[in-house]
């Protein structure tokens, strides 16, 4: 996921060079015994890339998703003018398979640039401004110290959570540690900028920090971003006009799956319910307990699933707010220690994406934090900001608003030493059954698209 682009972007083409490679293609020998070939359960960023990928192929894939369209975190908000503000992702990395499924689906892009003037560094809990907790130059020289030191990890390089045994104990140790050890204090603005979907990342383990801003995603600002022109929704509209079946609002309430293939009950939102028969199914959305609600879990996927922790993450649009254009506003807090960051609950940025009174911003919380919550929130921020006299804060009115939630899916120190993760990777293909998504990889698009080439590889050697 890319949530943001700042003015960060252009300096930080100090960094060494992006390589993707492109996997091979997918075998479509198939013998015909159901309806379908495969279930896709969730439409977003990797279901539908895995749906156009299968179909491409001549597979028969019905794709299972919650919502009214395709896009999942894709979040647009278009003007009367014609304008939009992508205020959910907003860019992909500009590498060689983003370039090929754009392409694929007819869609032109653009290179994302940065929209912000200038950045000013707020404390959300006064209202007041505050300092900016470092230098530009002193956080690019440690960005690049930070990357230096993720060389120890390159078994992280693809976004995957493939650890050596036993798992390197600096990765399920508190982020805070890492940083002290390798003194990095002057990179943790840059990594909240990223990462600030890890809420109190200094407190959490350093691999969650690493997911979601390490080396292919340095690497990644230096090849760039591009962005459909019309708006992210562009391309997963593209993306549903070639589809041939995609179940809208539609959820799977009984699960059954078998060697042979897979049988599911689903129901949509007006209550009709339809059973889908498959060989295979694919689930791209996090594997909670509540969303396999139905499943026939086994045991072990019971115990797994069950050990997730994650945080709930809100993207909103406002207007009337009264911030100024072109500028980012970043909750800092003096009172926190190194890095000045926020605490959760928080805002972490309102963002300026280039279209004149229409700021974005993003909440995270923890698992009990509610979209009302996050919504409350923004109106206190700018209270607050109004009452200190930082701004000539407005009427603002939230004009947009998406949830998000469950994002940054967590599991324990413990966990993480033990094997969590060689234990979920190793459910793949169990009784029909393969995995993809944020849960199993790096939380951006092109990581996402990448790694799930190789488990539809996998799937069509069953």
């Amino acid at each position: 996921m890319i949530y943001s682009i700042s003015l960060y972007y252009s300096l930080l083409l100090l960094l060494l060079p992006l390589a993707t490679g492109l996997p091979s293609s997918i075998n479509t020998t198939n013998k015909h015994t159901k309806p379908y070939d495969v279930c896709i359960l969730g439409g977003g960023a990797t279901g539908a890339y895995a749906a156009v990928r299968l179909q491409d192929h001549g597979k028969r894939v019905v794709v299972i998703e919650q919502n009214s369209q395709l896009g999942g975190h894709t979040e647009t908000y278009y003007l009367p003018n014609g304008s939009h503000v992508d205020y959910g992702v907003q860019g992909v990395f500009d590498d060689k398979l983003s370039r090929k499924f754009f392409s694929r689906l007819g869609v032109k892009w653009h290179r994302v640039l940065p929209s912000c003037q200038g950045e000013d560094f707020v404390d959300f809990t006064t209202g007041r401004m505050a300092e900016s907790p470092v230098g530009l130059v002193r956080s690019l020289l440690a960005l690049v110290r930070y990357r230096l030191a993720l060389r120890q990890f390159s078994f992280l390089d693809k976004g995957l959570y493939d650890f050596p045994d036993p798992v390197p104990e600096a990765i399920f140790r508190p982020l805070r540690e890492f940083i002290e050890e390798n003194s990095l204090e002057d990179v943790i603005p840059m990594l909240f900028f990223w990462a600030h979907g890890v809420g109190n990342m200094l407190d959490m383990p350093a691999l969650y920090t690493f997911q979601n801003f390490g080396v292919p995603h340095i690497s990644a600002v230096l090849g760039g971003y591009i962005t459909p022109e019309k708006g992210m929704y562009e391309l997963y509209w593209a993306a549903a006009a070639v589809l041939h079946n995609v179940r809208y609002q539609t959820k799977v309430v009984e699960a059954k799956r078998s060697d042979s293939g897979v049988t599911l009950t689903v129901q949509h939102l007006n209550g009709t319910q339809d059973t889908i028969e498959a060989e295979q199914l694919l689930v791209t959305h996090p594997p909670t307990m509540e969303k396999l609600r139905g499943f026939d879990l086994t045991s072990e996927e019971s115990d797994l699933f069950s050990k997730w922790s994650w945080r709930n993450y809100y993207v909103a649009v406002t207007s009337n707010s009264g911030i100024p254009d072109g500028r980012y506003v970043t909750n800092t807090n003096p009172r926190t220690g190194p890095g000045f960051l926020p605490e959760m609950p928080f805002e972490s940025l309102i963002q300026y994406m280039g279209v004149p009174g229409h700021p974005n911003t993003k909440i995270v919380g923890p698992m009990n934090f509610t979209a009302e919550d996050a919504k409350q929130l923004i109106g206190s921020d700018f209270a607050r900001m109004k009452t200190a006299g930082t701004y000539s804060i407005r009427e603002p009115e939230v004009v947009a608003f998406a949830d998000h939630s469950p994002t940054t899916m967590m599991v324990s120190p413990e966990d993480i030493q033990s094997g969590f993760y060689r234990r979920l990777y190793a459910l793949q293909g169990q009784r029909s059954t393969f995995y993809t998504g944020l849960t199993f990889c790096s939380d951006y698009s092109s990581l996402l698209w990448a790694f799930t080439d190789t488990i539809l590889e996998r799937m069509q050697q069953r």
